[in-house]
C-alpha cells in the first residue's frame, strides 16, 4: 500500500448551450487542486487508487454586442472522491501509467465576481455610449448564495488519466500526471421547463510523492 500528497493546477470548462441568449459565452479558467490519495497494489502493473481531492472548477461568463459591458467570474470549490484503476507499464525505476475510473463529489462554496447593470449604482461610466442612461454600472464580488430549489450540489462522472512514476528508492516514487474529469450530472436540478443542462469539466496537472507502507 502507498499514499502520499498531490497538488497542482485545475483548468475546468463548462459545457452548455446559449440558446437564444447569443451574445453568452461561457470561458474555461484555471485554479489549484490538492488531493491525498491510497493505493493498493496487486502486482507490478495493475493496482487500484482512491483519493480524496479539493478542486476549483472555474468559469467565466462573457457577453457580447449591446452587453459586453457584462460579465462574470465564478470560482467553484469542490470536494471529490475519485476511484480509479492503475495500469503501470515500464522499467524498474521509471514507469508510465494509465488511469481509469469514476469520482463523486461535492460542491462545496463557490464566490462570483462581476458587472452588472444598475440604476442605483454609486459607479457611473463617464463616457456613455448606445446604452444611455444605463451605463450606471454595479461591481459585485461575493459569495455566492447556493438555491436549494435550483442548485445541484451533488457531482458524478467519469475519468481518465496519464502519468510517469519515477521512484527515487524502494519505498517512495515522485508522480506527475494529468486527470480528465468529465461530469455526468448537470449543475441544475430540474427545475423548470425547458432547461438547458451545465456539465464540468475538469483537467487537472498534478505533481505528489507515493510512500509504500506495510512493507
Amino acid at each position: 500500500m502507498a499514499r502520499g500528497p498531490s497538488g497542482g493546477y485545475s483548468y475546468n470548462s463548462l459545457t452548455t448551450e446559449a440558446g437564444y441568449y447569443y451574445d453568452r459565452h461561457y470561458n474555461p479558467r484555471g485554479g489549484f487542486a490538492i488531493g491525498v490519495p491510497v493505493q493498493y497494489g496487486f502486482n507490478g502493473w495493475l493496482a487500484v487508487q482512491a483519493e480524496v481531492d479539493y478542486v476549483q472548477k472555474n468559469y467565466e461568463l462573457e457577453r457580447t454586442g449591446f452587453f459586453h459591458q457584462l460579465g462574470e467570474r465564478l470560482t467553484n470549490h469542490y470536494l471529490s472522491v475519485p476511484v480509479f484503476a492503475r495500469f503501470s507499464f515500464g522499467g524498474e525505476r521509471l514507469k508510465g501509467y494509465l488511469d481509469a475510473g469514476f469520482y463523486a463529489g461535492g460542491w462545496l462554496a463557490a464566490r462570483r465576481k462581476g458587472t452588472t447593470f444598475s440604476m442605483f449604482s454609486s459607479t457611473y461610466d463617464p463616457n456613455p455610449d448606445a446604452y444611455g442612461d444605463l451605463t450606471e454600472l454595479y461591481y459585485y464580488d461575493e459569495k455566492y448564495e447556493f438555491d436549494s430549489r435550483r442548485d445541484n450540489r451533488f457531482e458524478g462522472g467519469a475519468l481518465i488519466g496519464v502519468g510517469v512514476e519515477y521512484a527515487v528508492t524502494s519505498t517512495w516514487a515522485v508522480q506527475a500526471g494529468c486527470k480528465y474529469y468529465h461530469s455526468l450530472t448537470d449543475t441544475q436540478k430540474d427545475y423548470m421547463l425547458g432547461q438547458v443542462p451545465r456539465y464540468n469539466n475538469t483537467f487537472v496537472f498534478q505533481v505528489g510523492v507515493m510512500a509504500t507502507i506495510g512493507r
